[in-house]
């Protein structure tokens, strides 16, 4: 990964105490990115970066970027997986030659050919801010499943923005408020869902969104550029379905492992990492990919079985992790530090102590996040589905027995045990479905959230967020819609900020 900052000016110049804010907010991040830092500052837009060298390691790589002739600056943090087929695409080395052999330059590259519109032709992860200097327009724009962050605040006739909230605690003046709003949803959620963060005063791009500036204005708009679509190909057969489905999974596994630095994979035992794996071994790349696994103190956390099998077909260097009570309270601050917002995910401690191991050996970690969204995979998608014969089955007497006898059940800590299941899918199945979907995940309920919060409650409950964008898609089938929602929230404001 990298860090990216920056200031833009939305009406009187820049200052060259701009210049030492960003400055500051580049050294806040330099975590990020400890291999090169830089700012590149004119009237109207100071540019930051902290870069972590995986594409083209030589310094003539490093950000912020500027174009042959100086009209556009680039700050990045990403990994376009797919720039060396787009350069031979557009024959983009042959009117003038390329510098340097990094995807940032391929970026400068597109936008010069195609404008903007070069996003659709994007494969990878990105957050990058491009300044057109020509047009006094800048765009900020966050990857179309939200793997890379960007926040922004607007402040004194300024926008900031930074790959962490922290970079922009480094911006003074700018009120830091709480939003309330955003931490009442949390309780329920165990994360923050959409545009909102811990600050009312900043904001976070979604996945999919770009931040279009107009310097000359002074005026900036969100806009979508991208949503994903579950619309069904009904021509292809199953066969050819499974067969198209394993080509794109191969390519991407082959793109993704194609950089300049050893790589790694977090190998869970799951069928994803472990799909990942064998299509590894399948490119003649296994031997060499590093593979990190955590190793519960807990039998029905520990995976470790079908971790190992995978090893003994893939043969990957393998690095096993042993994760105990002790460990997660020794670096618990330390993850919280890092990752600036509230989060309830139970996995984000033992996600750092493997990333603190897979440093040691590797720079790029691959992982499985996002084949339960697009698979459906879940838990609560298996719910969904029992849901359907539970209430068209089972008359609503025998439905309230269950619930009491689920309510009386002696609780376990166990990972899924009977008591928790049996509780949440008995109370969840008398919802609608988006409003059960959220109930089998929930932490607090909404009077619960009135017991322990001492701010007013917002005109929306919590559920209303899930309600409104089920209602919203056009898609006819149901769990499509409820795994388009997990993409929105559970992925890009769960996920995706636990694994960055």
């Amino acid at each position: 990964m990298c860090g990216i900052a920056g200031t833009l000016a939305l009406g009187a110049p820049l200052r060259e105490m701009d210049r030492a804010v960003v400055e500051n907010m580049v050294r806040a991040i330099r975590h990020r990115g400890p291999d090169s830092q830089g700012v590149l500052c004119d009237d109207y837009a100071a540019l930051g970066s902290a870069r972590l060298r995986i594409t083209d390691l030589r310094q003539a790589a490093d950000m912020p970027l500027l174009s042959d002739d100086g009209a556009l600056w680039l700050t990045y943090n990403g990994a376009i997986t797919n720039f060396r087929a787009l350069s031979d695409k557009f024959g983009l080395g042959k009117e003038r030659a390329l510098r340097t052999r990094s995807d940032s330059e391929v970026l400068l590259r597109l936008y010069e050919r195609l404008g903007i519109g070069f996003l659709s032709e994007l494969t990878g992860q990105f957050a990058f801010c491009l300044y057109d200097r020509r047009k006094q327009q800048v765009f900020l724009v966050r990857d179309f499943f939200g793997l890379r962050p960007l926040f922004y605040t607007q402040h004194g006739g300024k926008l900031h923005f930074a790959s962490e909230i922290k970079a922009l605690l480094e911006v003074p003046g700018w009120d830091r408020r709480l939003d309330s709003e955003a931490l009442w949803h949390f309780f329920s959620l165990a994360y923050i869902p959409g545009n909102s963060t811990p600050f009312a005063g900043v904001r976070e791009l979604s996945g999919g969104q770009l931040l279009e500036i107009d310097l000359r204005a002074g005026s900036f708009e969100e806009k979508n550029y991208y949503t994903p679509d579950f619309k069904a190909d009904r021509s292809m057969t199953e066969l050819e379905t499974a067969g198209e489905v394993r080509r794109l999974l191969r390519n991407s596994v082959e793109r993704s492992l194609d950089v300049d630095v050893p790589a790694g994979l977090t190998l869970s035992g799951g069928v994803d990492t472990s799909t990942i794996l064998a299509l590894a071994k399948e490119l003649g790349l296994s031997h060499k990919l590093h593979t990190f696994s955590i190793r519960m103190d807990e039998p029905s956390f520990d995976e470790t079985r079908y971790q190992r099998l995978m090893v003994d077909y893939a043969r990957p260097i393998h690095h096993e992790i042993l994760v105990k009570p002790a460990d997660i309270l020794e670096r618990m601050f330390s993850v919280v530090a890092h990752l600036d917002e509230p989060s309830g995910d139970g996995a984000a401690v033992p996600t750092f102590l493997l990333s603190l191991e897979a440093r040691k050996h590797v720079k790029v970690l691959l992982s499985g996040e996002g084949g339960d969204e697009i698979f459906g995979g879940y838990e609560t998608h298996r719910a969904f589905r029992a849901r359907k014969d539970y209430r068209r089955w089972v008359p609503p007497w025998a439905r309230n027995a269950l619930r009491g006898m689920a309510a009386s059940l002696p609780v376990s800590n166990k990972k899924l045990s009977l008591d928790f299941v049996m509780k949440r899918f008995t109370e969840g199945a008398e919802l609608g479905i988006p409003e059960s979907h959220l109930f089998w995940r929930h932490v607090f309920g909404e009077l619960e959230k009135r017991k322990l919060l001492t701010c007013e409650p917002p005109e929306k409950e919590t559920a209303e967020l899930f309600r409104e964008m089920f209602d919203s898609l056009p898609f006819p089938d149901e769990l499509d819609r409820l795994a388009a929602i997990d993409l929105k929230y559970y992925f890009i404001d769960d996920l995706m900020v636990k694994n960055d």
